[in-house]
């Protein structure tokens, strides 16, 4: 072992020498150095990404041991350990994002962690990231002041890497041939102008994740920093939107990483930043090109290389398909600047110019109908009321006249033996919101909160004396009424053989089920079902969390005021006090990240939200969201987990947001 060691501190020694006589004859450029820990240094790195909040730096996504899902899904196994974490630090990154849109391509940038299963060469824990010097000479930036802030940025994160990894070792990745002249893509889409910005965007993103989703593609991290510098009261008017979504190719990302180049994930996720200048009707998308990939790090092989540029050509194709433009010219360029607000001068005019031409239609109109027009508003303040009673009168539709459903699968009934698989959820026949929370209360039980994460799916949260009994997550039961389809309410067996193990006895819960029968009907299993031996020890895959593997979200003695006050309520749905002192909290989530449930077509199952806290002895911890969304929804299928991988990291941020 210490020779093979002697081999490789030579073999680096010999390398860096190698490049000192390679910069007499050609120009030598630094691409990255990473450092090395001997052995594997997973536990230390998760240390590292606890502390990045001291140095103002957060995670966008932490994506973990991506060799798992490599091998789950392609049966290849190459590397012992390779992360990806998406970081940023808002502040700092903020007046260089005002100066240069173009650095949304590394907000976050990657810091890369890998060790190879070749430990007779190489025992060692390599991290790091791309050169800063790198990541500005492809978005292009030349600015000397900037160059020097966004180098300030990154120095800071490697400070506290070598702070707190105390490093062995480093090696350099070199590179002879240039960058790509233009070393991003980028595109622009024009949109007719909308009063509702934010339905728009959020309607955009959705169209996006579908389509890149059907490609293999996969969203593995996702910021909306328009949102977080509005949330932090920091200026960001230059825009009406701006958002990163860090995309991945799952089988492209195999191909290289994880067959023989694991430093190529400097590269990637690839960090493909959108955003609306202020008062247009342009959505300009970039991203740093494959290009840069092939010339920093030399590749050779040229299948490799057509495989590349082949993925990175389809992205291309997938924004054209969407109704984007490849451009050339800088985003930021004077003349850009320049043409910017020609266009948005010129719009404005036009916009004026219809307003005026509505006014005066209208006035033209008024003065042939002869009618007063005190008299218009007059029936159009009726008209409208009677729109809204039509509405009321909609929504108080008696039970009656709701669809009677058949179903096929069985009925639930009390008193019979534990089954070998567990349905997660029972469903009734379909009833209005009002008549299921009024016979919920009839039954014993309590509403906490009515929310309604998905539009047309609406959440009743319940408690009574013996969920609360628990002093557990299982202390609410969240019943879903989706009324012109079902009522399905969360099984309180299911949930409970998962979270309390071996302290469930089957059976448990029968006065609870016997009021929800005497709330909604008879009630029927679903095919979201689990072999109910295993849920004790439920695991969605091998090196997945388990129920205990909580995540601490917040700490401190005033949690509980936080969660409280009157600002709380835009995060909060409900709070409720348990026996043993401890707090369950149910959390609203940002509609956006509700809707990770449409990309895998997963709406009926809404109930899951909102999402659980637990407050105790002084710390807020949630469930991974990993564990139990894959625990939530036992059909998902390792496809559906890939493509809401950006889920669960949005919704530990959105319950942190709570805690502020």
């Amino acid at each position: 072992m210490k020779l093979n060691k002697l081999v490789l501190t030579l073999f680096l020694t010999l390398g860096v020498a190698q490049a000192d006589i390679q910069s007499n004859m050609a120009d030598v450029l630094l691409t990255a150095e990473l450092q090395g820990s001997e052995g594997n240094k997973e536990i230390e790195i998760d240390g590292l990404i606890k502390k990045l909040d001291t140095i103002g730096y957060s995670t966008v996504a932490a994506n973990k041991n991506i060799q798992v899902h490599y091998y789950n899904k392609f049966e290849e196994k190459n590397v012992e350990m390779i992360s990806f974490f998406g970081v940023l630090n808002k502040e700092k990154l903020r007046p260089l994002l005002l100066a240069n849109p173009d650095f949304g391509a590394y907000a976050p940038y990657n810091f890369l962690v890998y060790k190879t299963l070749d430990i007779e060469q190489d025992d060692n824990t390599w991290y790091g990231h791309l050169a800063t010097d790198t990541m500005l000479d492809i978005i292009g930036e030349k600015d000397e002041g900037q160059r020097k802030a966004f180098k300030n940025m990154v120095g800071s994160l490697d400070a506290l890497i070598n702070k707190e990894m105390t490093p062995a070792l480093s090696k350099k990745f070199e590179h002879t041939k240039p960058l790509p002249h233009k070393g991003l893509t980028k595109l622009i889409k024009k949109f007719e102008k909308t009063d509702d910005l934010e339905t728009f965007v959020e309607d955009f993103v959705a169209e996006h994740d579908g389509r890149f989703s059907k490609h293999e593609f996969i969203i593995a991290g996702f910021i909306d920093l328009k949102f977080e510098y509005d949330d932090m009261d920091l200026d960001f008017d230059k825009y009406d939107a701006y958002w990163v979504s860090q995309l991945c190719h799952f089988k492209f990302s195999n191909s290289i990483f994880n067959r023989g180049i694991p430093e190529a994930g400097m590269f990637a996720p690839c960090s493909v930043y959108f955003y609306i200048p202020k008062g247009t009707n342009e959505l300009h998308v970039g991203y740093a090109s494959v290009d840069n990939w092939v010339n920093a790090l030399n590749f050779k092989d040229q299948r490799r290389i057509d495989y590349m540029k082949a993925i990175d050509a389809e992205v291309v194709e997938i924004f054209e398909e969407m109704g984007f433009t490849k451009v050339d010219k800088s985003a930021h360029s004077p003349v850009a600047v320049v043409n910017n607000k020609s266009a948005i001068v010129t719009g404005e005019v036009a916009a004026l110019k219809a307003e005026l031409a509505k006014a005066k239609a209208a006035i033209i109109a008024l003065k042939k109908s002869k009618v007063h027009p005190s008299v218009v508003s007059t029936k159009v303040i009726k008209e409208t009321k009677k729109e809204v009673i039509k509405k009321e009168k909609k929504v108080l539709t008696p039970v009656s006249t709701l669809p009677k459903k058949t179903f096929t699968t069985k009925k639930f009934v009390l008193g019979t033996p534990a089954p070998e698989t567990l349905s997660a959820y029972y469903v009734a026949q379909p009833q209005t919101v009002d008549t299921v929370k009024a016979k919920l209360e009839e039954n014993g039980f309590k509403v906490l909160a009515q929310t309604e994460p998905l539009k047309d799916h609406t959440i009743l949260t319940i408690t009574n004396a013996q969920l609360q009994a628990t002093n557990t997550y299982l202390a609410t039961l969240n019943v879903h009424i989706n009324a012109s389809k079902e009522v399905r309410v969360q099984n309180p067996s299911y949930f409970a053989m998962a979270f309390l193990q071996d302290t469930f006895k089957y059976g448990q819960f029968t006065d609870t089920l016997k009021s929800l029968i005497s709330s909604l009907g008879d009630l029927y299993a679903v095919n979201d079902k689990y072999e109910t031996k295993e849920l004790s020890e439920y695991q969605f895959m091998m090196g997945m969390p388990h129920f205990n593997d909580v995540m601490e979200v917040a700490e401190g003695t005033d949690l509980v005021s936080k969660i409280t006050n009157e600002k709380a309520g835009k995060y909060v749905a409900y709070t409720l006090t348990l026996p043993n002192g401890s707090t369950l909290v149910g959390h609203k989530l940002r509609s956006r990240t509700n809707k990770f449930l449409n990309k895998i077509t997963a709406e009926r199952n809404t109930n899951l939200l909102p999402y659980q806290s637990l407050i105790k002895e002084g710390k807020a911890v949630i469930m991974d969201p990993k564990y139990f969304l894959a625990l939530s929804l036992p059909l998902l299928t390792m496809s559906d987990f890939m493509k809401i991988a950006s889920a669960p990291t949005e919704i530990e941020k959105d319950i942190k947001r709570a805690y502020k």
